[in-house]
């Protein structure tokens, strides 16, 4: 009864509300294009037309961020089942395009289905997975319970909850219960993540605490030939100083340009390079800069047509899949999605390069490296543009401290990895094949 209001709702109020929404960018910018079939169950035409082998494996990663999580763990799992059939699927463009680049393991690509019986039904029983895995936490009703009717195992991995979300679910617990007894298999980035999964309504007997595989994803790809392509790019040399802000959200684009200004009293050689979080926002980023009298900046998107940053002290990298490389060439690094309410981002990247870094108070969403880092003072927390550009100064004055402190998160991160091959081990016992010697 509870599905039945629930497709009644999604069918008669949300799928008008979609199409209002979504349509005119289909048309107009050709954004969602690619991803459009594959979202109302069309399989690509690369994907096999035969019976898939068995073990089936699907893994699912919603975007970007999860796609970085999983990415470890595919590799892992691969080790342990190398004859079993892997498929990955996202939920959005960007995240379809980091899974494919990135990991190399799968054997199919696929998007998601949006969560409407007609459209998921046909994909999940053509491919008929033996186990699904969802990364972090994608709680959709019908996806669920589509799968647990075809006979899948399903697990979820790198499960966690933020702080948001919690109150969200906790409103509807009683469908959020039911929706979770059809996952058999939770496993959890930290202890809070635990709790709250079981107050919402898993059985504790299947919820373990494994750590989070993103510490695993951000070591992987150190390397002194990632660092000399990214001076290259952007034109850079050792000897430049070079601010970095990541991730950045409207409200946090005009802080870090106010940062700037002020730091140039006393650096006037100092490169800022600025990531915008969706560069869909990138004309908010030129605006904030015009509006203040900076110098037009450098468009990481223009090196690929041949220009020069030339002396040019403001990069824009308005490109996908690059922040991680970038994150080399820094000095220092502040990580958005902090000095506004979105719960921050990705920290572990740029730590993972030793960098001193710096966010604001919402890091919710990263609370576990967050209270990592800042123990070992590699990580600072600040409050508004004034506070930013006094911690760094700071860093840039007294450069040797920083860079030890930056170290010291980096060495700590390595201590907290391994968490990818636990969940693999964990998953392959799901499936009940035998194990490799």
């Amino acid at each position: 009864m509870i599905r039945f209001f629930y497709n009644l709702l999604i069918h008669a109020i949300g799928a008008p509300i979609l199409c209002a929404y979504y349509a005119p960018k289909i048309v107009f910018s050709g954004k969602y294009r690619k991803s459009l079939s594959g979202k109302l169950g069309r399989l690509p035409e690369t994907f096999p037309k035969s019976v898939l082998k068995s073990p089936v494996v699907w893994f699912h990663a919603v975007s970007v961020g999860e796609t970085v999580a999983l990415g470890p763990v595919v590799r892992e799992f691969r080790k342990l089942a190398p004859e079993c059939f892997m498929i990955v699927s996202t939920g959005t463009e960007t995240g379809q395009e980091m899974a494919r680049t990135s990991i190399t393991q799968a054997d199919s690509f696929i998007y998601m289905p949006i969560d409407s019986p007609m459209c998921l039904n046909p994909v999940i029983e053509r491919i008929k997975p033996d186990l699904f895995v969802l990364m972090e936490t994608e709680i959709w009703p019908n996806m669920l319970y589509a799968l647990k009717r075809s006979g899948a195992v399903i697990a979820l991995a790198n499960g966690r909850i933020s702080d948001r979300s919690f109150p969200r679910y906790m409103k509807i617990q009683p469908l959020v219960s039911r929706i979770l007894e059809k996952v058999d298999s939770f496993l959890m980035v930290s202890e809070a993540d635990r709790n709250k999964i079981v107050k919402m309504g898993a059985k504790s007997d299947r919820v373990k605490v494994v750590g989070n595989t993103k510490f695993d994803a951000a070591l992987k790809d150190i390397s002194d030939s990632v660092l000399i392509e990214a001076r290259n790019v952007l034109d850079l040399s050792p000897d430049h100083k070079v601010f970095m802000a990541g991730s950045t959200h409207p409200g946090e684009h005009e802080l870090v340009m106010d940062c700037f200004k002020d730091l140039l009293n006393n650096f006037p050689d100092l490169i800022l390079i600025i990531a915008p979080r969706h560069i869909e926002t990138v004309p908010g980023i030129l605006s904030a800069i015009e509006d203040r009298n900076l110098p037009s900046p450098f468009l990481r998107s223009s090196r690929d047509s041949g220009h020069q940053r030339g002396s040019r002290n403001i990069i824009i990298l308005d490109t996908t899949g690059e922040l991680f490389k970038f994150y080399s060439v820094a000095d220092v690094v502040f990580v958005g999605g902090s000095l506004v309410k979105r719960g921050g981002q990705n920290i572990l990247e740029p730590a993972a390069w030793g960098k001193k870094l710096c966010f604001g108070p919402s890091m919710e969403d990263f609370r576990d490296a967050r209270d990592l880092l800042v123990s070992v003072e590699a990580a600072t927390e600040v409050w508004d543009s004034e506070d930013l550009s006094h911690v760094v100064r700071e860093a840039l004055k007294d450069f040797e401290r920083s860079k030890r402190l930056g170290y010291r998160g980096r060495h700590e991160l390595t201590k907290h990895a391994g968490s990818a091959s636990i969940t693999a081990e964990l998953l392959f016992d799901l499936i009940n094949l035998p194990r490799k010697d």
